[in-house]
């Protein structure tokens, strides 16, 4: 390992010990109550109530299988000790996600360029909308991101066997990785071909299958499938505080708007999936035909962010692993830089806990009009960032062709 490689790992180390410390500070304070009440009770009683057996249980809140499917192991590891009611337990029940942390910081410093890797980390190391998700509100969606980012990683690489099997454990922690699914079809049916590619998936597939198995043996057939079917639905909402378009419909009508409803006749639901269909078309369209790191981070940002801003019955969170995304990205425009800056900041805000939290912030989300407000400027941000992303993936497509020409 070269001189400098090693300097940047210890002052990544030293970055990461000030941010364990930082967040074991704030780890007792109380967190979002409905969810930290579920996770302590399945630290406390996951091994005595037939832990895998989760879905055959008719007394117990059923969440969407495969979500969380992977963390609870963890909880149950966790034992009676993780309680939510004391200081204590809440630390230690927050300190997966407290880890979860460090390790998606770790994540972005190798995906980040060179010269940006120690930016990068600290980015999402100190950045309120990471630290405030899994140290005061008690959440781990860093692991999905964490996942989701070392797939596209791996796909930049051309390592496409490993970066499936990190999709699927990023879908085992929470289903919403899925938005990523098509840019690693995408890529690398046009790297391997439809032949290979069917054989190269394999090994996901049968994680995936090995990870279900102890679910499937112990638990009802139907109550997994009603699982997987209230993954939709669940909170048939055109939006569930999320600032994002379809906010605007729920400010317009002055009430909270079914996305069953239909608009000449077609659900809200499925227009929102056909505009995230062309959307994802788009950004799969404008890649080149062997897209480097910078440009695959580029697309899965895009598409992460356009599943959060296109579809229904999305919650604030769910914007969540559009930052190690850009995070990566740092360094390749001062667009980029923005867009990540701004998105963190409307992220923190639009989580509604903070304000519990701390009331200095309620003067900013305040009445409806703040949150419209919001949802404007998110949509200018995100069209910002995808007119930057295809100028990118034409710079890069324009590159491969003057080195084919030179050939």
């Amino acid at each position: 390992m070269k001189k400098e490689n090693t300097v940047q790992l210890i002052r990544f180390g030293i970055l990461a010990l000030a941010a364990l410390a930082f967040r074991y500070y704030l780890a007792p304070q109380n967190g979002f109550p409905y969810d930290l009440k579920a996770f302590s009770f399945w630290a406390s009683h996951g091994r005595l109530l037939n832990f895998f057996g989760f879905y055959s249980s008719r007394s117990l809140i059923k969440l969407s299988f495969p979500n969380y499917a992977l963390y609870f192991p963890i909880l149950a590891l966790l034992g009676p000790t993780a309680d939510f009611a004391t200081a204590a337990g809440r630390t230690l029940l927050k300190t997966p996600a407290i880890f979860g942390d460090i390790f998606l910081a770790g994540v972005v410093y190798f995906s980040a360029k060179p010269k940006w890797k120690f930016v990068a980390a600290a980015f999402i190391l100190f950045n309120p909308a990471v630290w405030f998700d899994s140290t005061v509100y008690g959440q781990v969606d860093c692991f999905h991101a964490a996942f989701m980012a070392l797939a596209v990683l791996a796909l930049a690489d051309r390592k496409y066997r490993l970066s499936w099997i990190w999709l699927v454990i990023a879908l085992f922690f929470k289903v919403q990785a899925v938005a990523i699914f098509p840019l690693i079809a995408a890529v690398h049916f046009k790297g391997s071909g439809f032949k290979k590619m069917f054989l190269e998936i394999i090994p996901a597939a049968a994680l995936a299958a090995l990870i279900s198995l102890p679910f499937i043996l112990v638990s009802s057939w139907s109550g997994i499938w009603r699982s997987l079917r209230g993954s939709v639905g669940m909170f048939a909402l055109v939006e569930i505080n999320a600032w994002n378009p379809w906010l605007l419909l729920h400010a317009v009508s002055g009430r909270y708007v079914s996305d069953a409803e239909t608009f000449y006749g077609v659900s809200y639901r499925n227009i929102g999936l056909v505009a995230l269909a062309l959307a994802v078309a788009a950004i799969i369209c404008a890649l080149p035909k062997r897209p480097g790191r910078a440009v695959l981070f580029a697309a899965a940002a895009a598409m992460y962010f356009s599943f959060f801003m296109l579809s229904t019955e999305m919650h604030e969170r769910y914007l969540y692993p559009f930052l190690p995304m850009v995070a990566a990205l740092l360094g390749e425009s001062w667009v980029v830089a923005s867009v990540a800056v701004i998105v963190s900041v409307v992220l923190f805000l639009n989580i509604d806990f903070v304000r519990i939290w701390s009331p200095v912030f309620e003067p900013f989300v305040r009445s409806g009009i703040d949150c419209v407000f919001w949802s404007l400027a998110l949509i200018i941000i995100f069209a910002v960032f995808l007119i930057w992303y295809v100028h990118r993936a034409a710079r890069e497509k324009q590159d491969e062709a003057s080195a084919i020409t030179a050939k």
